[in-house]
């Protein structure tokens, strides 16, 4: 049975649990499934998928703005 995986996340090497799902990842870097998009090797994966040795972790924050006209209800 295999122990660790060492992965790059946020431009270092971090050694994780070889069962480490990409899902996982959230919570340990305390950020939110809703406003974060995990990218591994440069691709958007399952939460479900496991992470494999080597593998590139970098992430994407979702943002939304209202245009001053939608926020107004002004017809466009």
């Amino acid at each position: 049975m295999r122990g660790t995986i060492k992965v790059f996340l946020a431009g270092r090497e971090v050694e994780l649990p070889w069962n480490t799902l990409v899902g996982e990842l959230y919570r340990m870097l305390d950020v939110s499934r809703w406003s974060t998009l995990l990218l591994v090797n440069g691709r958007p994966r399952a939460d479900d998928s496991y992470l494999s040795e080597g593998d590139v972790v970098t992430w994407l924050r979702i943002t939304y703005h209202e245009s001053p006209r939608e926020r107004s209800g002004e017809d466009r």
